[in-house]
């Protein structure tokens, strides 16, 4: 049912998080990758942030659990030479593939614990001794308020198949007992709308991020809306 659910969604990239957020997401992260490294984006969906990441002089792959999503990326990308690649998992199972940095965007939120384990550990194989691991999830996201009714089953269920909610503390621990070093991890709202043309007017961008962040501090109960987690791959 998964699948079924992702491999519609992929009609849709609009509906992404990457698409409406990807500027600001590079503009955020983009110190943390190292300069013409070897990129994975873990989870990539249509190909959004891949999109941005090649603009980054970076040679980047993707890699995603639905073969819909991995045909579409595939044919998106294929003329780019710095496009390496999409793969399902089970693609990387016999490569001796690895990789500087592998990017995580909005995606533990969706995993129970068998396969939150199982992407720590496949990233731990994917990366290269010493490189950097950048996750990317809502920042204590209260569930129910997205819960929507299935009519068929009468069960309530998030929109998104979120199954879980995250915080500084929890992701920290996380990363931390299965064999990371904890780099840095800090709250965000990616919702700023930091779009190319805005690059070009210096005081725009600084006006809507000052605009954001007053948001915020004068509602003290109110939240930052993402949280950010940069690992490093221990190098022995």
């Amino acid at each position: 049912m998964v699948k079924a659910f992702w491999d519609y969604e992929s009609q849709f990239p609009e509906n992404f998080f990457a698409y409406r957020f990807g500027d600001e997401i590079i503009h955020r992260l983009l110190p943390y990758i190292p300069a013409r490294s070897q990129v994975l984006d873990y989870g990539c969906g249509p190909g959004n942030l891949i999109d941005k990441l090649l603009k980054c002089d970076l040679k980047v792959a993707g890699l995603d659990f639905s073969p819909a999503t991995k045909e579409t990326v595939v044919q998106r990308f294929r003329e780019n030479s710095n496009f390496t690649g999409a793969f399902e998992p089970k693609d990387l199972e016999n490569r001796a593939e690895s990789f500087d940095a592998v990017i995580i965007i909005e995606v533990i939120e969706h995993l129970y614990d068998r396969q939150l384990d199982e992407l720590l550990d496949n990233v731990q194989a994917l990366l290269r001794p010493g490189g950097i691991a950048i996750f990317t999830t809502p920042n204590e996201e209260i569930l129910a308020d997205s819960y929507i009714l299935c009519p068929t089953s009468g069960q309530l269920f998030h929109r998104w198949q979120h199954v879980r909610s995250w915080s500084t503390e929890s992701l920290g621990h996380y990363l931390t007992s299965h064999g990371f070093q904890l780099e840095k991890s800090f709250t965000t709202d990616f919702c700023i709308t930091f779009h190319t043309d805005n690059m070009k007017n210096p005081l725009r961008q600084k006006l809507t991020s000052l605009r954001k962040t007053l948001k915020h501090k004068l509602k003290p109960g109110k939240k930052l809306p993402h949280l950010v987690a940069i690992a490093r791959k221990p190098v022995t």
